[in-house]
């Protein structure tokens, strides 16, 4: 039992072992592919837009020039300043001192994200940048004035036409890349495309994984050219599924823990059923060696008994000549208890009965009892006849030596079996002992302890059963399959 334990303990384990093994190197290799495909996914994008910048890098820088030398032409005027909004390149102007911000945009529903991103990235410098409205590429351009700022929005379609915003559009929107953005050594954004508002967290060069209300970004931080390029990837899917791999795992496992406790319980009740049997087996072994050694004996002391019967009176002769039947009986009984096959004859279920009452007829006289019976005598069914009989007087002798004076025997038959029931009137079976009185050589009267246990032999080998009822009066019922 203790080694069965054991190994049921080392393959529980084994299983999961494995299973998170294999889970938590599926989630390694899922997050390795996510790292490289973000990997590859940055540098080509990088590649991309670097060369686009340095195709484009003149015009830009021309068109950013020809901004600044209009700002600063104008001089510090603001309304001069704002009436440069009427140029049909200057799509928002925006003229912002120490009294405030003052100016307008034809693009009135993003002002507010553009004066925020003016503050959080270009405010204090001459810097400009490129973003995206309303699927447009636009240079926001700083131009520090005197004691002024202005801060002019300038459509960059002309420049870069529609080339970087397919790219970074598509990818943003239709990927999950989040953020990416092209950063100056000043840290200044020469370029700029968010699903978010104004976030772009820088964390140094190399990999950083980001918490964010929405999620974990994997960003990548990396120096192209003489710029930085910053770029965020959204790892919500990959998150998603290490999670529905973790469940997995958990599922695998509350699946061995119900599939070893099965295993367990089953082994315990096998282990308990196999001991029961191997004492059984051992009893049976034990019966048989007694049984070929008494048979022995008691054929040779009741061929004695039977030459000394002949001389007695009448009453004597009888009730010596029964009791040696009945134990002739019994020994033929004891040496079939080893064998696993009967030989079956036609019997009369009635006849057994009245044959096992004559065999106990001097018991019955002796002890006052009366005997009722209720058999059909028509009906028949098969089995061996001498172990029926015996397994019958048994259960009418148990009666007896519980002091019953009153005993009903009922015989019926449905179908293929034939049911015997014994009650009697006697003192009863104690509950405590109801389940051992088949042991063999449990007794509490004095007696072998065999005869019940050869009763019960005698019934499974006619492919029957036996029960014990005993509540003020103890009934047997026994069942054989013709």
């Amino acid at each position: 039992m203790k080694v069965r334990g054991l190994i049921l303990i080392f393959i529980f384990a084994s299983a999961i072992i494995f299973a998170f093994l294999t889970v938590r190197v599926t989630n390694n290799s899922l997050e390795r592919t996510f790292r490289d495909s973000s990997e590859n996914a940055f540098y080509l994008l990088s590649f991309v837009v670097d060369n686009l910048f340095q195709y484009e890098k003149e015009i830009e820088v021309t068109s950013i020039e020809r901004l600044r030398q209009r700002v600063n032409t104008t001089g510090t005027d603001t309304e001069r300043l704002l009436g440069l909004q009427k140029d049909e390149s200057i799509q928002g102007i925006w003229v912002i001192d120490e009294t405030g911000v003052a100016g307008n945009t034809d693009y009135d529903a993003t002002e507010k994200q553009i004066i925020n991103f003016y503050q959080t990235n270009l405010k204090g410098k001459n810097a400009h940048t490129l973003i995206f409205l309303a699927r447009k590429p636009f240079f926001l351009v700083n131009t520090i004035v005197g004691a002024a700022e202005v801060l002019v929005l300038s459509n960059a379609s002309d420049v870069y036409g529609i080339k970087i915003e397919q790219v970074l559009d598509s990818l943003v929107i239709s990927s999950n890349l989040r953020y990416f953005a092209i950063i100056d050594s000043a840290n200044t954004p020469l370029l700029f495309s968010t699903i978010y508002e104004n976030f772009l967290p820088l964390r140094g060069q190399g990999y950083h994984v980001i918490g964010t209300p929405g999620g974990k970004i994997f960003q990548i931080e990396e120096s192209v050219a003489n710029n930085r390029v910053v770029a965020g990837f959204e790892m919500e899917s990959l998150q998603a599924i290490i999670r529905r791999n973790n469940f997995f795992l958990l599922m695998v496992v509350l699946g061995f823990v119900v599939l070893e406790g099965v295993l367990f319980i089953g082994f315990l009740r096998f282990d308990r059923f196999r001991i029961k049997k191997e004492r059984e087996i051992s009893r049976l072994k034990e019966i048989s060696a007694l049984s070929t050694g008494f048979a022995h004996e008691f054929r040779n002391s009741l061929h004695t008994l039977s030459l000394l019967a002949r001389s007695m009176d009448k009453d004597n002769k009888s009730i010596i000549l029964d009791e040696t039947e009945r134990m002739k009986t019994i020994m033929n009984s004891l040496r079939l208890l080893g064998t696993t096959e009967i030989k079956r004859e036609e019997v009369i279920p009635a006849e057994l009965v009245s044959e096992a009452l004559s065999l106990l007829n001097h018991a019955i006289r002796e002890n006052a009892a009366t005997v009722k019976v209720d058999a059909e005598p028509a009906l028949v069914s098969h089995g061996n006849r001498s172990l029926l009989v015996t397994a019958i007087s048994n259960v009418i002798k148990n009666s007896l030596e519980a002091g019953a004076k009153n005993i009903e025997i009922g015989v019926s038959g449905k179908g293929r079996e034939t049911t015997f029931q014994c009650t009697d009137d006697g003192k009863g079976i104690d509950p405590s002992t109801i389940n051992e009185i088949f042991v063999p050589f449990f007794s509490k009267k004095g007696q072998s302890g065999i005869g019940l246990y050869l009763t019960k032999r005698i019934v499974e080998l006619h492919g029957g059963t036996i029960k014990v009822e005993s509540n003020g009066h103890t009934r047997f019922i026994i069942t054989i399959s013709a």
